[in-house]
């Protein structure tokens, strides 16, 4: 009887954990697929609050904090006003922040640390430019020693040299082997997980076709 009761206790724990992660990979998919079709900045800071309040939920899990700073840094690139760009970026830091808490080797975190750096450059190029292109260039390169396959780190290599003077080795000529690097990473990718993010590939093949 104590075996019976007990085979019976463990499938109710299992049930109850699969019901959790079922409930969890519908709210994130869901709200992924609200941030693809986002078209202005409260659409994407609805998304971002939204990703909040799952990573609150799930306190153990990197993914929800990542959407979370990508939904909200994304909409500050279009940001005109320098200190509301800032605090939207602020915010987005300090979700990024407790990502890397609970991933502190995950090369896609550094990815978006790098993505969140050119947008503070924005607020006051002459200013800022030299110390964040030096942390976004070294955020890359954490991403990429951690993961030598991550093609989001190199399309954003690419971009960061395409749009660098010639002078201080950007320019096109330097940023196309990225972008192609960075295409051949992208079609050998592969990741079971389907909240894996994905973003990336269509730039990259655009910003070639330009090139070409």
């Amino acid at each position: 009887m104590r075996t019976i009761l007990f085979l019976w206790m463990i499938n109710l724990v299992t049930l109850a954990a699969n019901g959790q992660e079922n409930n969890y990979v519908t709210a994130m998919q869901k709200t992924i697929a609200a941030l693809d079709y986002a078209s202005g900045q409260q659409d994407y800071i609805n998304c971002g609050i939204q990703f909040e309040r799952i990573a609150v939920a799930e306190k153990t899990r990197w993914m929800p904090y990542y959407y979370a700073a990508y939904s909200i840094i994304i909409p500050s690139f279009d940001e005109p006003d320098g200190e509301r760009k800032d605090l939207l970026l602020d915010r987005a830091q300090e979700m990024l922040d407790e990502a890397l808490k609970l991933a502190p080797d995950e090369s896609e975190l550094y990815v978006l640390q790098a993505f969140l750096y050119p947008s503070r450059i924005m607020v006051d190029p002459m200013v800022r430019g030299m110390e964040y292109i030096e942390k976004c260039f070294s955020a890359l390169e954490k991403a990429k020693a951690l993961n030598p396959d991550n093609p989001r780190a190199y399309f954003l290599e690419a971009m960061n040299k395409l749009n660098m003077p010639a002078s201080f080795g950007g320019g096109p000529e330097v940023a196309k082997p990225i972008f192609l690097m960075a295409d051949e990473k992208f079609r050998a990718f592969q990741n079971e997980d389907p909240l894996w993010p994905g973003w990336g590939e269509d730039a990259n093949r655009t910003e070639l076709e330009k090139l070409n």
